[in-house]
Order: structure tokens, then sequence, then C-alpha cells
């Protein structure tokens, strides 16, 4: 006959049984906590790694360079108006002084004719008061020849009247009065005289102010006929048309950009350099240049050092000559040189430096295992970081990216 256990042994009994696994679930949990804060175990087919070595080694900054026109003019809008007529097409060759589009504007038409026809009738009443002034010249001028005939023929009657009074022809006051008149016809001319000179003074200074009136409507009335003229769009230089879009009917306005002139017989490189480079960087840096496999010599041109999105932007020349068939727009890498070239200890470049910023690294021992090292990286260039400290020539160290590493100061690698 079987034996009945009591209730609180049936618990302990189970109790007991169940014991083992809550003795080892926080051994398990301790393990991966230790495994997780101290060792990290990884393949070896997942980690990059690379030697620490002494060697030439040049501060560059990779740029992405885009090529433009050595010159490029853009074309405005002088006056607005509706596009009437478009001459050429966007991308093609056009010379100097070309019509490339032409604007319609009757408001500008309209007030043309009307400051026209104001300019001429003020012109021509000018003109009129010149005219005036020279027959008033002409006028004093008869009036002095007309004293100056009375004058003589008085003098010569007044020799007549002085050889008959000498005789007693004629009395005496008949002679006075003939001297009389004789000296009046003598300050008239005087007086004439003195009128013409002094309407000649008049007349001088008013024509000069006459002449200076009319060059200076002259040129408004010129003004107004070129801003006519300048609804017709003509190229400034030879070159190629770009960003030369328009539709026939659309309106400009005034100052209007309508596309540009691309002088293609010299090309630069346009490119933007972080920030961090700005006082780094000068006129007359040298750079290269990598397309098609080819490498092609630069030199800093300008500097514009006002930053925006974190970036200013540099212009930068071919030295040496320049690329087959170069395009505008077209992408090109750019190895911005910050120093010469000189021995350091250096590390080749990989993902680590995105997690650490060059802090520290893991360096890989015979057995291995991968420590973690606290390092200073200097400059860098597209292939390597400068080493400052904190590692030594030989040394081994994982080069891809720490991110899954967490704060594990032990890497082990599997398959090493």
């Amino acid at each position: 006959m079987d034996r009945q256990l009591s209730p609180s042994k049936v618990k302990r009994k189970k109790l007991l049984r169940f014991l083992p696994v809550l003795l080892i679930v926080p051994v398990l949990y301790f393990m991966a906590s230790a495994n997780s804060e101290g060792v990290y175990k990884v393949s070896s087919t997942s980690v990059k790694t690379g030697k620490v070595s002494f060697g030439e080694f040049q501060d560059v900054v990779s740029l992405n360079g885009v090529l433009e026109p050595g010159r490029t003019v853009h074309i405005t809008a002088l006056q607005g108006g509706r596009v009437e007529e478009i001459l050429v097409e966007d991308g093609a060759f056009v010379e100097k002084g070309e019509v490339l589009m032409r604007l319609a504007n009757s408001d500008l038409a309209l007030d043309f004719m009307n400051r026209e026809t104001q300019i001429i009738e003020q012109i021509n009443n000018l003109r009129s008061t010149r005219i005036q002034l020279e027959q008033n010249k002409r006028q004093v001028q008869e009036q002095l020849l007309d004293v100056q005939y009375r004058y003589q023929e008085r003098l010569r009657t007044f020799t007549i009247d002085s050889a008959l009074y000498s005789e007693g022809a004629i009395a005496k006051g008949d002679l006075e009065a003939s001297a009389n008149e004789l000296l009046y016809l003598k300050g008239l001319i005087d007086l004439t005289r003195e009128r013409l000179d002094t309407d000649e003074a008049y007349r001088r200074m008013q024509l000069g102010q006459i002449d200076q009136s009319i060059e200076l409507m002259g040129r408004n009335l010129e003004a107004i006929r070129r801003s006519l003229d300048d609804l017709e769009i003509k190229a400034l230089i030879d070159g190629q048309m770009s960003q030369f879009s328009h539709e026939i009917g659309e309106s400009k306005v005034k100052g209007e950009g309508l596309g540009r002139i691309d002088v293609l017989d010299s090309f630069i490189v346009s490119a933007p350099v972080d920030q961090y480079y700005l006082n780094r960087v000068s006129i007359g840096q040298e750079a290269i240049a990598e397309s098609n496999g080819s490498d092609y010599a630069l030199e800093v041109t300008k500097l514009f050092p006002a930053v925006e999105n974190g970036q200013f932007e540099v212009h930068l020349r071919f030295v040496d000559g320049e690329m087959d068939q170069p395009r505008r727009g077209q992408n090109i890498r750019v190895r911005l040189r910050l120093s010469a070239t000189e021995n350091a200890l250096r590390l080749p470049k990989g993902g680590f430096y995105g997690s650490t910023g060059g802090r520290y690294v893991y360096v890989l021992d015979e057995d291995g295992v991968a420590r973690k090292r606290s390092t200073e990286l200097g400059a860098q260039n597209p292939e390597y970081y400068e080493v400052k400290s904190g590692l030594e020539e030989g040394e081994t160290v994982i080069l891809s990216s720490y991110e899954s590493f967490g704060d594990s100061e032990l890497i082990e690698i599997k398959g090493h």
C-alpha cells in the first residue's frame, strides 16, 4: 500500500527537482555578461586588418570637383519685354554682337516716340533762339555801319562849312550846328560799338549754353534710342550658349538673367572644402586631379572664405595642360596637398575611424586577440592616417568598423 505524502513534502520535492536549473541560469547569465562586456568573438572573415608602417606621408584632402569654363559672361535683360523672336538655341556657338533674341515692349516704344518728339521740339526751339541771336547781332552791326556812314557824311559837311565860315559865307551858328551833329554821331558810334561788344559777350555765353543743351538733349535722345536697341539681346563675347531656354510670348523683366556664354578655351575646377581646412588652404597650393586613369597638376587660384553648410569654395586651374575633351559640369576627383611629403608613422584608412574618431583602436597579437588601445591620429590622406601616438611600426590593427564591438576591451578573432 502506497504512502501518501503531505502537501508540504510534495512542494519541497518539486523545488529540489528544479534547483539545478535555478543554479545554472545565474551562471549562464554571468558568463554571457562577461563575454559581452569583456571579450567579443568574431570571425576572421568579418574583419579587415592592416599594419602600422613607417614611410612617406603627405597630408592630402580629397575633394569632389566640378569642371567649369575659365570665363563665363552672363546675359541679362537690359529692358523688360515679351519674347518676340528667338534666333539661337541653347548650346549653340555664337559670335560677339550676334542677335540672340528680340523682345517687344509697346510701352517703351510709345514713350520713345513721345520723348523723341519733345526733345526734337526743344532742340528746334534752341536752334531758333540761336538764329535770333545771330540776327540781332547783324542788326546792331548794320546800325553801326549806318551811324559810321552818317558820321563820315557829316564830317565832310563840317569840313566844307569850316571853309565857308572862314570866308564869311555862313554864319557861326550854322558851323556850330554842324559841329554838334558831328559830335552826336561820334557818340552814337561809340555807344553802338559798346552795345555790340556787350551783346557779343552775352551772345557767346548764350550760344555756349544752347550748344550744351542741344548736346545734352542729343545724348538723351540717343539713350532713348539705345533703350529700344536693348530689346535686341546680343552676344557679348564669342562662345557657347548655356542655360538659354525660352519660349515665344514669355515676359522678361529688366535685369532678369537670360543665360550665359561660356568661353571654352580654358577650364577650371570648382570644389567645396570642409571648413576645418579653411586656415590651411591658400592661393598657389598644389593639387592633383584624377580622370580616366590620368593625373593632372592643379593649383589654387581663388579662395572664397564665406562658409555655407560647413564648406567653403576654391577654384583651381590646370598647370601643365588641360584634360582631353573637358565638359562643363563634369565631376572630377581632386587631391589637395596640405603639406609637403615627409616620413611618418602611418596607419591604413578604414571604417573604424567613423566609430572612434581615432581615439582608440584594437591591436591584434599573435594569439588572435585584439586589445583596445588609446591612440592619437593626426593628418590624413586618401590612403593613410598619420599616427602621432599609441602605436608602433609593424603592429596589426583592426581597420573595419567597430560598431558591433560595443565597449568590449578584447576582440577574439576565430580562425586567425
